[in-house]
């Protein structure tokens, strides 16, 4: 894989899969750009952080012009950004805290895919990986709104990547299982949590961003150019025993 000279957009970059996903990328050699509502917690000389919502348009719009301006090509993009869901009936759930979930979760995903997109249609070259979820396809109690914008997700990378595929451009999508991040810590960190989960994931313990990322990575390079349109599940195993 050689990610020298290439620059990439990570979203959701300040912390959890977003974070390792622009870590394993600069260890790569690449130049990474990364957008979150939060401040930057990358240092290092080919990071540059974007403080910014991905539900903001028009900075997103501008920020993926001006990096584009400034090294001529975008390799690829990496739709990390998301957030938990209300973990409530749907019935008790009120119409705007839905929205708020599918918002991040997909319409951010398309907003910042949309306004990359057009530039590496250009290149005729490009990858993009949006990180789903196994609640796309796996479910629990009181997840309407998080596994309803996972599902999104899903049916969002294979329309994209149909209508990307003239352009030289592959969309696939990563679906990590029970992960360890800054997210879901408040949850694991209950030793029966943790416990419980453990015992139905095959390989018996939790994963983590970097087993994500390592995951994620391959897909941004060349080793995935006849790979379109797929969602990779990274459980532990959990996903086929169901």
């Amino acid at each position: 894989m050689s990610f020298e000279n290439k620059v990439y957009i990570v979203t959701g970059s300040a912390s959890g899969i977003g974070r390792s996903c622009a870590e394993k990328l600069l260890q790569n050699g690449a130049v990474v750009y990364g957008i979150d509502m939060k401040s930057g917690t990358i240092v290092n000389g080919s990071y540059k952080h974007i403080e910014c919502s991905v539900l903001d348009e028009d900075k997103i719009s501008d920020s993926v012009r001006k990096i584009h301006e400034a090294h001529g090509q975008i390799s690829g993009l990496v739709n990390a950004a998301g957030v938990w869901g209300n973990s409530v009936p749907f019935y008790e759930m009120d119409t705007d805290s839905f929205r708020w979930i599918i918002d991040v979760n997909t319409t951010g995903a398309f907003i910042v895919s949309k306004c990359v997109s057009k530039f590496m249609i250009e290149k005729k070259q490009g990858k993009i990986v949006n990180i789903s979820c196994i609640r796309a396809s796996i479910f629990r109690n009181n997840m309407v709104d998080y596994a309803a914008s996972k599902g999104a997700v899903v049916s969002l990378t294979s329309a994209m990547a149909l209508d990307l595929a003239p352009f030289n451009i592959q969309v696939n999508s990563v679906a990590p299982g029970f992960t360890y991040t800054g997210m879901t810590a408040a949850s694991f960190d209950k030793p029966e949590v943790r416990e419980a989960s453990e015992k139905i994931i095959p390989q018996g313990r939790l994963g983590t961003a970097e087993d994500v990322a390592g995951v994620v990575i391959p897909l941004l390079s060349e080793m995935s150019d006849y790979m379109t349109g797929t969602n990779v599940f990274v459980d532990g195993g959990y996903h086929i025993q169901k």
